[in-house]
């Protein structure tokens, strides 16, 4: 049990062995002397995440025009316990993450079992056979203070032991293209200087041999359009030297529809990956200013989200107003200020920060809070009160739980004893909130419940009917809309049932 990964269904994967690793070193040998005779080039994927896993499939799919890939894809994950498990059952054929879009199932069969030309492994050996490294390690920001993201830092150390592992098994000629959303100043004053100083070691001459890096951001949405807004979107890229930005721009122009998602050259990395901070720094801003705004709504009986319906029809200027919601989640808009902030004070050792982004920031973590302070509109006291909270992803449709704000919300029902019981359709374990099992069953939450709030937007809750909800409760719950889930027309036959709703912006519900 010692040695032995557990996948998120439960199934067991044992760790491999070092008799198992020396076979696997002359396996990956074998396939890349057989695919290079097949005249492709050879590309590894480093960490198979939400996005390394799916990126590794546009890649192995992309083919010339007569219908010939143009590489073959080595997905690497760490031989961990918490990870190995990804590497045997992506070499099923079946993806290691949930999501609505039906052509991930379809693009992992293609390319796994059909085709032939994607393989996860665990051995590092990998990275010395290999033309292109994709770097999609996950970098976090830490927050060690609840809603004062200006404490905010960025820990390198697991970052920098993946780039030094490149660093001591590719050739020099091998692009390093971070794909992973670094702080500003990542590529020249972290990658490179790491490559350079294990090619060193190595006795590379780094002047005859200078490392290869470029950056180009994901812009992945692991919903409906999950490999689309990989393979069929804008990318922006640039690399630390000319050799770099070259071989970046063919590996790119190989791999993703470039005809209609024109690529953009920026002068620099430095460029690049502020641009992938900013944008979704002016995201997360966008959505805090909406929440300041639904709080007065609902204080003068108005409905935000018509407001803003009516706002967005100046297209061209407005149309991008975003909407409040039970808060924000995932990987990008909660931590990508932070790095920027970071970055700016200690990459670059400026003054100040970035006071309105950070700001953005406080006001998204703490968003939560918002709805726990609708329920105590209704309920004086939150203890013993049975709360159900439906969705615990961080976006609907989809089973990524990373910066979910439903863990916020659920944490600080519980702290005042109330009872919150988890629903979604998506998730099975639910790790940040050390929770084994997250209901799939609606009538493992429903019955008894006082409060009903659907947190996430998954298409199951926007079916179902109230008088369905209603009776599986046995009870009249209060009803809280997170997110403009609910039509009008839900909501009044909620009324008639007898229960009372309430909303986030929705002041216009009596």
């Amino acid at each position: 049990m010692l040695n032995v990964s557990i996948a998120p269904d439960g199934k067991k994967y044992p760790l491999p062995t070092e008799q198992e690793n020396e076979k696997e070193r002359e396996i990956l040998k074998q396939i890349t002397a057989e695919q290079r005779k097949l005249g492709r080039k050879i590309v590894a994927v480093q960490g198979l995440g939400f996005v390394g896993c799916v990126m590794a499939t546009v890649v192995a799919d992309a083919t010339d025009k007569d219908g010939n890939p143009y590489y073959f894809v080595h997905g690497h994950q760490r031989a961990s316990k918490r990870s190995f498990w990804k590497v045997p059952v992506i070499n099923s054929g079946i993806p290691p993450v949930a999501s609505s879009d039906p052509e991930v199932p379809e693009i992992f069969h293609r390319t796994v079992v059909e085709k032939k030309n994607f393989r996860a492994t665990s051995e590092e050996s990998v990275y010395g056979l290999v033309d292109v490294v994709v770097v999609d390690i996950q970098l976090d920001a830490t927050k060690p203070s609840f809603g004062e993201a200006e404490k905010g830092y960025c820990d390198l150390m697991a970052f920098r032991e993946g780039i030094r592992t490149l660093g001591q098994h590719i050739r020099p000629d091998c692009l390093v293209l971070v794909e992973t959303t670094v702080p500003p100043g990542t590529c020249e004053k972290v990658v490179k200087p790491i490559l350079e100083e294990e090619f060193t070691k190595r006795g590379i001459d780094i002047a005859a041999n200078p490392p290869l890096v470029a950056h180009s951001y994901e812009r992945v949405m692991p919903g409906a359009k999950y490999v689309a807004s990989i393979r069929d979107f804008w990318r922006v890229f640039s690399g630390v030297n000319e050799k770099s930005i070259e071989l970046c721009r063919e590996f790119l122009s190989n791999c993703l529809n470039v005809k209609d998602y024109p690529l953009t050259q920026l002068d620099s990395t430095n460029a690049s990956e502020l641009a992938k901070t900013m944008e979704n720094t002016y995201r997360a801003v966008n959505i805090a200013l909406t929440l300041e705004w639904a709080s007065f709504a609902e204080q003068i009986g108005v409905d935000i989200f018509k407001v803003r319906d009516a706002i967005r029809k100046r297209k061209g200027t407005h149309d991008n107003l975003l909407r409040p919601s039970l808060g924000v989640g995932g990987y990008c808009l909660t931590k990508d200020p932070v790095l920027a902030n970071w970055a700016m004070q200690t990459l670059f050792g400026l003054e100040g920060c970035l006071e309105m982004a950070i700001r953005g920031v406080n006001i998204n973590d703490t968003m939560p809070l918002h709805t726990i302070e609708i329920i105590k509109r209704e309920y004086e006291s939150l203890n013993n009160l049975k709360v159900a909270v439906l969705g615990v992803s961080y976006l609907e449709n989809v089973g990524d739980t990373r910066h979910s704000p439903s863990k916020t919300l659920v944490e600080f029902l519980r702290k005042e004893f109330a009872t919150a019981l988890t629903h979604d359709p998506y998730v099975e374990a639910w790790p940040e909130l050390d929770e084994s099992k997250v209901e799939s069953d609606l009538n493992a939450v429903l019955p008894g419940a006082d409060v009903v709030i659907f947190a996430v937007g998954h298409d199951q809750y926007k079916g179902l009917k109230p008088a369905e909800v209603v009776a599986i409760c046995g009870t009249k719950p209060l009803i809280v809309d997170c997110s403009n889930f609910l039509s009008d027309a839900t909501i009044a036959e909620y009324k008639k049932l007898g229960c009372k709703v309430r909303g986030v912006g929705k002041g216009h519900i009596v």
